[in-house]
């Protein structure tokens, strides 16, 4: 068992209070015991038990078990393939909302999420740092839950689209008078174009290229009205360099060309 020696700073928000890592013997145990603060083990390698609540978990490599404070828990290294596992405990006021947040609901104290070992693994470099080892662990921290929270935002299928959406719909009223495409936003998001035509739909009842359209043409309608701007100036600054097709487009939502929008107000 190794530990890194670390003050307690008492930072408000996220303060680290213990980090080390241990290669198990075979059958090794720990509790049923409990903590004054949250404890997170990360599995490097092996398998164990973690118990909580009268539930057992069978946990192997990359794979994560919470302790809460004042929670009784027991875990216990695998008899023939024992794990291998660093730890990282914290207390701080932010700490519960960045579990709740990440998925740690009250039901839940496990996951597996490969993407976590290089943070875990890097929480060693902290043992070489004489004056910054908890700021440095703090990060990491933040990292963690970032990680987490990212893992946790993927399994909810429902969540997730509707922030695709939010993120496409923002990201076109936001960019508007540049060149725009369902190919580019979807790209941008890392999504396929077909999935985000789909759930663009599905939350808003039209398409993407639907409301890039009615968005542009709604703020030329507001330049013109509002702002006097001439209808080339007006096209241009909402996305259309061919002023014949924004004429054509604009008068196909509005029944009139943008000139006389524009001269009957």
């Amino acid at each position: 068992m190794h530990h890194i020696p670390l003050l307690n700073k008492c930072f408000k928000d996220i303060n680290p209070l213990i980090c080390g890592w241990e290669t198990c013997d075979k059958g090794h145990f720990f509790g049923p015991a409990s903590r004054e603060y949250y404890l997170i083990h990360f599995i490097i390698s092996g398998s164990g038990i973690f118990e909580r609540a009268g539930k057992r978990y069978p946990l192997s490599k990359d794979s994560l078990f919470l302790i809460r404070p004042y929670e009784l828990t027991f875990y216990k290294a695998d008899n023939d393939n024992p794990w291998e596992y660093i730890w990282i405990g914290f207390n701080g006021s932010s700490a519960p909302d960045l579990l709740k947040n990440s998925g740690f609901s009250d039901g839940i104290c496990t996951m597996h999420i490969p993407s976590l070992r290089n943070t875990f693994l890097s929480m060693k470099d902290a043992e070489n740092m004489q004056h910054s080892s908890e700021l440095y662990l703090c990060g990491k921290i933040f990292e963690l839950f970032s990680y987490v929270s990212e893992e946790f935002s993927q399994t909810q299928k429902g969540s997730s689209t509707s922030v695709y959406c939010k993120r496409a719909k923002d990201y076109i009223m936001a960019n508007y008078a540049s060149q725009l495409s369902v190919e580019s936003i979807a790209n941008m998001l890392g999504i396929d174009r077909r999935y985000l035509c789909r759930i663009f739909n599905k939350h808003t009842g039209n398409t993407p290229q639907n409301f890039i359209v009615n968005y542009r043409l709604e703020k030329a309608a507001l330049l013109l009205s509002k702002h006097g701007y001439t209808v080339a100036e007006a096209g241009r600054s909402t996305g259309y360099d061919d002023i014949y097709n924004f004429s054509k487009m604009f008068k196909k939502k509005y029944g009139i060309p943008p000139s006389l929008y524009r001269s009957d107000l």
